[in-house]
């Protein structure tokens, strides 16, 4: 009979624990929130250029990439920066991840409304095209300023991992290098990835 009276007040006390541990995590994520609204200028402080609203370029190759979603042990924060990364050919090893600001006609969650939300294992179905398109276009810009630099057609030319490459001549720029003299267009590139 104690054994079995020790076994239910464990269990009392284990649901008490994760409640606890729950009501902690939902207290943090609220507080988090106020240092939200300072990570734009975070990524804007860097030297490099902000060749969109997601991806900061700084002349050392650093790239920023804002992420739209909190982190509750699901791997979002990594998730989708990283389908944003692969669509830029970015040097993971060069990519530091930045919590959105909470502005959400930017960075709102499409499965909520465009609110600023993370719940119901939704992030990478909902984020995937736009961070996709998003990774692409930055892309674009990258190669469209170094084509215009060499004097060379755009299709000429290709990336490797953070470095812009002319197929004929052998010349490369890394995307630190682009950032120093990138023109941003007002309206986004073509995002095609025939090159």
């Amino acid at each position: 009979m104690t054994s079995h009276r020790t076994d239910r007040l464990s269990a009392v006390v284990s649901r008490r624990q994760v409640m606890t541990c729950v009501a902690g995590l939902t207290l943090a994520i609220a507080l988090d929130r106020s240092s939200f609204s300072d990570a734009a200028e975070l990524v804007r402080d860097t030297d490099g250029a902000s060749l969109s609203p997601w991806v900061t370029i700084a002349p050392d190759g650093a790239i920023s990439i804002m992420s739209p979603a909190a982190e509750m042990g699901q791997g979002s924060m990594t998730s989708l920066p990283l389908i944003l990364a692969e669509e830029l050919d970015a040097d993971w090893d060069k990519v530091r991840i930045v919590p959105v600001p909470v502005i959400e006609k930017l960075y709102g969650n499409p499965a909520f409304g465009g609110s600023i939300t993370t719940a119901g294992s939704t992030a990478v179905t909902a984020y995937y095209d736009r961070l996709r398109i998003f990774g692409a276009q930055v892309r674009r810009v990258l190669l469209e300023n170094a084509a215009r630099k060499w004097g060379v057609p755009v299709e000429d030319l290709h990336t490797e991992p953070s470095v812009v490459v002319h197929k004929n001549s052998g010349r490369r720029l890394s995307y630190g290098e682009i950032a120093g003299f990138a023109e941003i267009p007002a309206w986004p590139p073509r995002s095609n990835r025939s090159n």
